[in-house]
């Protein structure tokens, strides 16, 4: 037997969810991403760059974003 499914818009505000539809406070929620903007294919070689580069930052040893844009505006 299928069970009922209601949809309902939401918007992210400063990193919540906020919606005007009601749901009962026991829902349970997927949430699917509206997103019309075109993918992007990569290189595999690229996407294992980008991997190393995110292991990187989690390991600190990142760029300040402040010190980054002051290289940027040195160029």
């Amino acid at each position: 037997m299928l069970k009922s499914v209601k949809a309902g818009r939401a918007w992210i505000v400063k990193g919540k969810i906020v919606t005007r539809a009601k749901f009962p406070g026991d829902a349970r929620l997927t949430i699917l991403m509206d997103d019309e903007r075109p993918s992007i294919e990569i290189e595999p070689k690229d996407e294992e760059a980008m991997h190393r580069g995110l292991e990187s930052i989690k390991d600190g040893k990142g760029v300040p974003l402040k010190a980054l844009r002051a290289m940027l505006r040195r160029m």
